[in-house]
């Protein structure tokens, strides 16, 4: 009868035990960027090729990994960016490595349907504000609008202005 007790416990942690852990819950905001998502052929606004770029989703969605492949007459180069959104500090958050050593943290949000990450940096002694927009258009294709300001932001320079469309599958 002593073992009565002690099998009623197994009995009750058993169940427990083979439950698999669920999947934490992403809050909406995680999918504002999922406009981005696919594989592209970019332009730049005159239709000149700027290169190609897969954006594809990570961590159960979590997540946003880049793999850009700049064109070779546009420059060349290759980079890749982690792009999440932070729940803690409610705001999406951009991490860049470009192949030429180039490094950007950008931060920002969904502002009237167009995702807008800001950063500061230092280049060459100089602080540098950084302030990318991908606006979402009606035809599917994507604008990725890259601007710099050397004066905090009172004057800014487009520094790439690119033009997105889905890849045509093969």
């Amino acid at each position: 009868m002593k073992t009565l007790p002690l099998l009623s416990l197994l009995a009750l942690a058993v169940p427990a035990l083979a439950q698999p852990a669920l999947p934490p819950v992403l809050p909406p905001e995680a999918r504002q960027f999922d406009f981005w998502l696919g594989e592209w052929e970019v332009t730049a606004p005159d239709g000149k090729p700027e290169g190609t770029n897969r954006i594809e989703a990570i961590a159960g969605g979590a997540g946003l990994l880049e793999n850009w492949t700049g064109h070779p007459q546009a420059g060349g180069g290759t980079g890749k960016s982690l792009n999440a959104y932070n729940q803690s500090r409610h705001q999406w958050q951009q991490f860049w490595i470009g192949s030429g050593g180039g490094v950007l943290e950008l931060a920002g949000q969904l502002v009237r349907g167009e995702m807008v990450l800001v950063g500061d940096h230092i280049v060459a002694g100089r602080q540098i504000s950084e302030r990318i927009t991908w606006t979402p258009n009606a035809d599917g294709t994507v604008r990725q609008h890259w601007e710099q300001s050397a004066d905090r932001g009172a004057t800014w320079t487009t520094v790439f202005d690119g033009r997105y469309r889905k890849k045509k599958a093969p």
